[in-house]
């Protein structure tokens, strides 16, 4: 196992030194602390911001973020309006808005676009401060946010001095998986400090069923095979998020703001095939080993400089490094279980990047708050990858040691304008250009250049039907362009090599160094009410038309099925949004302390270029829907649960293919004890109703077609957290 955090670039050192003045910060400020203990609540703030902001915006909250005492993000993301979570062995836990995932719905971390490959479930819950989900786009972020985007705020408020440690357990089909975190802050005069720390184990055990069925071109049964996989897998996780805050003279500030984390992912692999027909594929029984060891290091310094006549200028320099080592032994077994074939391979790679970006505000015009800024990174990608497959007796068949590289230019330059244009009519108006220039080059491939550039004039305005803070309506009408970049992997034209059973339902994959951005032009609407001490009411719907889409294509080739990216002409999406909370008190008085939240999506996408109907784009989730009921009993007992449905249906990927995933929904719940002042105890029930996966892919020409169903049991988890602040 390579050293944890073992990084070789100069760089990292250079920031690490910054480390131990967070870790040891207690040790340099003990004069003066603030006061511990003080609990400040935040009331309706998250509404305010929504209500007041000009763009569509929502925002969770801590309080919200830690009411599950959940260990990963994606396990707080699911039940947040509008945003499903769609899980898979091949891409891990993927956040989609407004049902679409795979780069249309765009993640921020402190602002910044994360790197590719970036996983949610990598960041603890317990380091974020608040999560900002955006519907439509800002010319101050960055506008590869199609169908949205989330920025994920790492901790940052420094309200009162704060010293709490989180024990919790988690158990699921009887793996029991352990979490520690550690949260302290405090300030001395200009200095102050936050150090958030996580570590944590996670255990799962999952089953898969797979029942492949091949016709012929009569409609002759000729193929069907039953696969039972049975998989362990093994995730520890260390990560650490120090802040440090000088307030300098004149309202200055420099803020050094850093995420590390190391872990490593073990997973293992049973496959157990029989065959009715005998006919089986080359490995029916087959065991592979996984491994991944991950080490990350983001950290940024940010400089705010207050001007004359109330302007100010807000740059920030940061440097993102990443770096995984895999391995993976694939062996492969006939019926009588003797080895016929070993497949070894090992990679890795290395991501390094520099950002430069920053803001000069100009409130010099009345009414007006003028944005200027710039955006800009060079991005470094680097992959080895070492392949041996042996025979049964241990004899090579074939060798390959390929190596890639890929350099990233990206800047952007942005002008956004926030004007009060009345009492009760605001507007932004922005406009962002963003250049991309792509190099790749690999032992195996001539160099490959890519230019884009796009740009994106952005239009959100707020019209107040009401001047009642308690009773106030208002309209909202946003006009963007916007647009998803490939990622880096899908332009290097690499062979990804499917370990067994190469077939249309099972290809392999290829980059496409041609790739070109998607464009969209997108139309937003929402009518908004809020009444009473945090409640609102909100309905929406937004129109998006897609340019020079990106479709996987399917071919043959020498006998090998083989999936490849590709621009494949116009898409359209269009979607209707509806989301209440009312806390009950807002309407009766004497109501009990309940809080009912509920809201409904529903979304439609049409390609043109695969033949209807259900010719949705990516996969997109149709209906999705929630309901949560939170309820404070006392001030020591606090409950409540969220039920949550997400449709699936029929979906046709192309002309000879078609897919399937049925309905689903869950249903968690939780239950919070606050033991004295200091300690409380958290209870949840996640996932109650355990009902099943289920999915199809079919594929269908002149010579036949396949199909392949697999059915994925789900499993009820119970957590037990107990939090202590001293």
């Amino acid at each position: 196992m390579p050293p944890v955090l073992n990084f070789t670039s100069p760089a990292f050192y250079s920031l690490l030194s910054l480390l131990p003045l967070s870790c040891f910060a207690a040790e340099l400020l003990p004069e003066n602390p603030l006061p511990q203990s003080v609990e400040i609540k935040g009331g309706n703030s998250a509404n305010n911001e929504r209500q007041r902001a000009s763009a569509s915006k929502s925002v969770l909250s801590r309080e919200e973020i830690t009411r599950y005492g959940d260990s990963n993000l994606s396990e707080v993301l699911k039940r947040v309006p509008g945003i499903t979570i769609s899980n898979s062995s091949a891409r891990g836990s993927e956040v989609q808005m407004r049902g679409l995932g795979n780069g249309y719905t765009q993640i921020l971390l402190n602002g910044e676009t994360t790197p590719n490959g970036f996983s949610i479930d990598s960041i603890a819950p317990d380091l974020i401060e608040r999560i900002e989900v955006m519907r439509t786009a800002t010319a101050e972020f960055s506008t590869q946010a199609i169908a949205g985007a989330i920025n994920i705020i790492l901790k940052k408020s420094i309200l009162s001095a704060q010293h709490e440690i989180k024990l919790g357990l988690a158990e699921t089909r009887d793996q029991v998986s352990p979490n520690l975190s550690l949260l302290l802050s405090d300030r001395n005069g200009s200095l102050s400090y936050t150090v958030a720390a996580n570590l944590q184990r996670q255990l799962r055990a999952n089953t898969e069923i797979l029942d492949e069925t091949g016709f012929d071109q009569a409609g002759q049964l000729y193929l069907q095979r039953h696969t039972v996989m049975e998989e362990r897998m093994t995730r520890d996780e260390i990560s650490l998020a120090p802040r440090l805050i000088w307030k300098l003279e004149n309202g200055d500030s420099l803020t050094s703001q850093s995420l590390l984390s190391s872990g490593h992912i073990n997973d293992i692999k049973d496959r157990l095939e029989s065959s009715a027909l005998n006919t089986p594929s080359e490995f029916p029984l087959n065991h592979s080993n996984w491994n991944a060891y991950t080490k990350t290091l983001r950290s940024d310094l940010n400089w705010l400089r207050k001007l004359d006549d109330s302007a100010k200028l807000d740059s920030k320099f940061g440097i993102n490094l990443s770096h995984r080592d895999t391995d993976f032994d694939f062996q492969g077994f006939n019926l009588a279980k003797a080895l016929v074939g070993r497949h070894l391979v090992t990679s890795a790679i290395e991501d390094q990047a520099l950002t430069l970006s920053g803001k000069y505000t100009a409130p010099f015009i009345p009414n007006h708050a003028l944005i200027l800024g710039w955006d800009g990174s060079l991005i470094q990608r680097s992959e080895d990858r070492v392949e041996r497959m042996l025979d049964g007796l241990g004899q090579t068949s074939s060798n390959s040691n390929e190596d890639y590289r890929a350099n990233v230019k990206r800047l952007a330059l942005f002008v956004q304008d926030e004007w009060d244009i009345s009492r009760t009519w605001s507007a932004s108006l922005g406009m962002r250009w963003e250049g991309l220039q792509t190099n790749t080059s690999g032992n195996v491939l001539s160099q490959v250049e890519n230019r884009s550039s796009v740009l994106s004039p952005l239009l959100q305005t707020v019209w107040k039907l009401s001047e009642l803070e308690n009773q106030q309506q208002q309209v909202r009408l946003a006009l963007t362009r916007t647009y998803k970049a490939p990622t880096t992997t899908s332009l290097i034209p690499r062979r990804y090599t499917s370990d067994n059973n190469n077939n249309p339902t099972n290809p392999d994959t290829q980059g496409n160094p041609q790739l070109r951005p998607e464009l969209a032009w997108g139309l937003d609407a929402a009518f908004e009410q809020y009444f009473g001490a945090g409640g609102f009411f909100s309905a929406s719907a937004y129109l998006r038309k897609i340019d020079d889409v990106i479709l996987d294509h399917l071919s043959q080739q020498n006998g090998t099925w083989i999936s490849t990216p590709a621009n494949s002409g116009q898409a359209h999406i269009r979607g209707l949004e509806l989301e209440l909370k009312w806390p009950l008190q807002s309407s009766f008085a004497s109501a009990p302390a309940i809080t009912v939240s509920a809201n409904l999506n529903r979304n439609w996408s049409r390609v043109e270029q695969v033949p209807g109907p259900d010719n949705r784009l990516e996969r997109q989730t149709p209906f999705s829907a929630n309901l949560a009921v939170d309820y404070k009993a006392s001030a020591q007992l606090s409950m409540g649960g969220t039920l949550s449905y997400t449709q699936g249906g029929q979906l046709r990927v192309s002309a000879q293919q078609q897919a399937y995933t049925n309905q689903r929904s869950q249903l968690d719940a939780y239950a919070a004890w606050n033991l004295d002042q200091q300690s409380l105890l958290r209870l949840s029930l996640n996932n109650l109703l355990a009902q099943d996966k289920l999915s199809l892919d079919q594929y269908q020409d002149q010579q036949g077609g396949r199909t392949l169903s697999t059915t994925a049991p789900s499993y009820r988890t119970l957590r037990l957290l107990l939090e202590h602040k001293f």
